[in-house]
């Protein structure tokens, strides 16, 4: 997990530290940075920060949209 997720010195991550603490939350494995890319082309993915070209993740925000994902069985 990314090092500023585990000092929470920090709510916004990068989009590789993203991927990866996503990842592992999800499956046991990071997500490839290239699939919150295609995720944001589609408008599915997690909200995204831009400032001029960096891109960042608020956490709180990224945890929000997991749990709008839930669905009934």
């Amino acid at each position: 997990m990314d090092t500023a997720m585990s000092n929470n010195q920090t709510e916004y991550l990068s989009r590789p530290a993203t991927a990866e603490t996503l990842g592992e939350l999800v499956r046991g494995k990071p997500y490839n940075e290239r699939t919150l890319i295609n995720w944001e082309l589609d408008g599915k993915g997690p909200p995204v920060t831009r400032v001029g070209r960096d891109v960042t993740y608020f956490w709180p925000s990224v945890m929000q949209w997991l749990r709008n994902q839930e669905k009934a069985a």
